[in-house]
């Protein structure tokens, strides 16, 4: 049983998680009751509120179940490659100041004052803020397609590391190689689903 999709309920029960939404609910219940259990809660939120409290922990993962990260994950292998998670190991897979490959769901963006799109990025480890340039947002191909919740499959992407803070990419025209808008559905990954200039992808090393 995967550790994803059960929740330890007292001292040796382990309680399996509904799929979809009516887990959430689940869960905000059984955490609530082991609160209590323990003494760490009072009784006073309601269940309601432990919903919305969980609700952003579990949308975290759910992005990797939807059709956007999923179509992703059949493109990259129709090419010979796979996702990672880069991110959290960026010393790792930095080379010459820039990451090879990138796959990654937008979580935020946000308008900037010089026309580009400031971003957090999720992939399979952890998050990270970038830039996606203004030439990009303007792309008949690509523009209307960058939303939260939609895929990006990037190539050569430069990584700013600043002494007084993290790392952020620049996500330029030329790194992108494939995006999956949010609405994507997995079955239709192939038929116009997402939004490319080229079948391109090196296989990974």
């Amino acid at each position: 049983m995967s550790q994803q999709n059960t929740y330890p309920f007292g001292d040796d029960n382990v309680v399996r998680i509904i799929p979809g939404p009516a887990g959430i609910l689940q869960l905000a219940q059984l955490r609530k009751t082991s609160e209590i259990r323990e003494g760490g809660h009072n009784g006073e939120m309601s269940t309601q509120e432990y919903v919305r409290k969980i609700n952003e922990e579990a949308s975290q993962v759910d992005h990797f179940t939807r059709g956007p990260w999923l179509s992703a994950v059949q493109y990259l292998a129709a090419e010979g490659s796979i996702a990672t998670g880069c991110f959290g190991e960026l010393k790792t897979f930095i080379k010459n100041g820039k990451l090879e490959k990138v796959v990654g769901v937008i979580k935020s963006c946000t308008p900037n004052m010089l026309g580009d799109l400031t971003v957090t990025l999720k992939d399979l480890s952890v998050m990270i803020s970038g830039t996606i340039h203004y030439k990009v947002l303007n792309d008949e191909v690509y523009g209307k397609a960058i939303s939260v919740g939609a895929v990006l499959i990037l190539c050569n992407v430069l990584v700013f590391s600043p002494k007084s803070s993290g790392h952020y990419l620049n996500i330029t025209l030329k790194n992108i190689v494939k995006i999956f808008h949010k609405d994507t559905s997995a079955v239709n990954s192939g038929s116009g689903a997402s939004t490319s200039r080229e079948s391109y992808w090196a296989v990974e090393i």
